[in-house]
């Protein structure tokens, strides 16, 4: 089980279910077994039922494959969404190295000069 909050200030409308918060729910998948290390790689059964939700209750349950079910609720009680499956991989920092070892090979910055409109102060 877990509970999630978003901060203070920030807004759930404009998603079904905000990433954040589902991020922070997903984070208690590796606390049962101590694996943190993973990323979510296989959905099914997904189903939501209310949006705006600013914090939620989780309940995570093993599935027969290899994945955990996940039952999610407002801090109300009442059902916000439902995942009969979600299996997740390992991954390793060095997985997300490019080739050669360079971490930053997709990261580059670029001066490009702007010219004022005249009146723009």
């Amino acid at each position: 089980f877990a509970e999630v909050v978003l901060p203070e200030g920030v807004k759930a409308e404009g998603f079904g279910l905000h990433p954040a918060l589902l991020d922070a729910a997903l984070h208690a998948i590796g606390l049962a077994d101590g694996e943190a290390e993973g990323l979510p790689f296989s959905w099914s059964g997904v189903r939501l039922y209310a949006s705006g939700a600013t914090a939620l209750r989780v309940r995570l349950a093993p599935t027969d494959a290899d994945g955990v079910a996940l039952t999610v609720a407002d801090g109300s009680g009442a059902p916000v969404a439902t995942v009969d499956s979600l299996v997740v991989r390992p991954v390793s920092a060095e997985q997300f190295v490019g080739e050669g070892g360079q971490d930053d090979a997709l990261f580059g910055i670029d001066w490009v000069p702007v010219s004022l409109a005249a009146g723009d102060d």
